[in-house]
């Protein structure tokens, strides 16, 4: 009998999947100390670097739990020979689902609704005020599983008018419904709410500058569910603060947790969450259960045992 692969799970995943997983494997938990003597390992937001990779003598597999591969030393792991795989859509829908949650929550106010209602204080006008989803012109820059999942919402569930940018798209294979942006420019142009659903590359990094959100129409959104390194966060709040944008929210920092000197937890039009995308129920077994069956067949137990329900 072959002996079982040790799989280093060194962030909290989904439990079903941990006991699918122990079915094929020695599993190490995040409880263990990484790096470790493992054949391959599962991460969610744990970077892995050269040095890591040097310190597992043993390491074939590196499974990325979700479709990011920023925070993974890729060329590293490529020198070594190490297969390094990723779950790409898996969560497509759950973050697309908080990309519409943080635009509805901005458009209606409800940050400083509640504040008001909870301190006793009478809302304004320009509290109470708010816009309908589908009345404000919207704009996607990336146009995979999750700009589709949230362009679908958008055109499908609300009515809204729907344009993206997306360069890496060719023509025929471009979705229906959805009008093609020829420039980022185009999009920050035209746009009343934007979103972001690009990944961080060097071309990315810090495009969303002070420059491209003087593009945006004065009192518009930016809601970021993609990587926190493509919004230059200390522009974005000086745009909040001068009153150019109405409001922003993101999932996402460049560093995370953000500092508490991140300039944007101080603006009172902006809505931060902890790079939760993906964390429902559903999207953890997905993503977990995509990931457990790659690095099983990745690791010679392509007879991996049934799903769960």
């Amino acid at each position: 009998m072959n002996k079982r692969p040790v799989i280093h799970v060194v962030d909290p995943i989904h439990q079903d999947v941990i006991e699918f997983l122990r079915q094929q494997a020695v599993v190490l938990t995040p409880e263990v100390s990484f790096p470790s003597d493992c054949d391959a390992v599962i991460v969610r937001t744990k970077a892995i670097s050269a040095k890591d990779l040097a310190a597992c003598p043993n390491l074939k597999i590196i499974g990325k739990h979700g479709s990011g591969l920023d925070a993974i030393d890729v060329d590293a792991a490529n020198a070594r020979g190490v297969t390094v795989l990723s779950t790409p859509g898996a969560n497509a829908e759950s973050v697309a689902d908080l990309a519409i949650c943080f635009a509805l929550a901005l458009i209606r106010n409800l940050q400083r609704l509640s504040s008001a209602t909870k301190e006793g204080r009478a809302a304004s006008a320009d509290e109470k005020n708010g816009y309908d989803l589908g009345e404000l012109e919207a704009g996607i820059f990336g146009l995979g599983a999750v700009g589709r999942a949230t362009a679908r919402r958008l055109s499908q569930g609300f009515g809204a008018d729907v344009h993206a940018y997306d360069p890496g798209i060719a023509e025929e294979q471009w979705p229906a419904g959805i009008r093609r942006a020829r420039s980022l420019d185009d999009i920050l142009k035209n746009s009343r709410i934007v979103f972001l659903h690009a990944p961080l590359l060097p071309s990315t990094r810090n495009l969303i500058d002070a420059a491209a959100l003087k593009l945006m129409p004065k009192g518009s959104y930016l809601v970021n569910c993609a990587r926190g390194g493509i919004v230059d966060e200390a522009a974005l709040a000086s745009a909040l603060l001068s009153g150019h944008l109405a409001g922003a929210a993101s999932d996402v920092f460049a560093v995370e947790p953000p500092e508490p000197s991140n300039p944007l937890l101080s603006c009172p039009t902006f809505i931060a969450t902890p790079h939760v995308g993906g964390a429902t129920n559903g999207a953890l077994r997905r993503v977990g259960q995509s990931i457990a069956e790659q690095v099983l067949s990745s690791l010679g137990r392509s007879n991996s045992p049934a799903r769960y329900s």
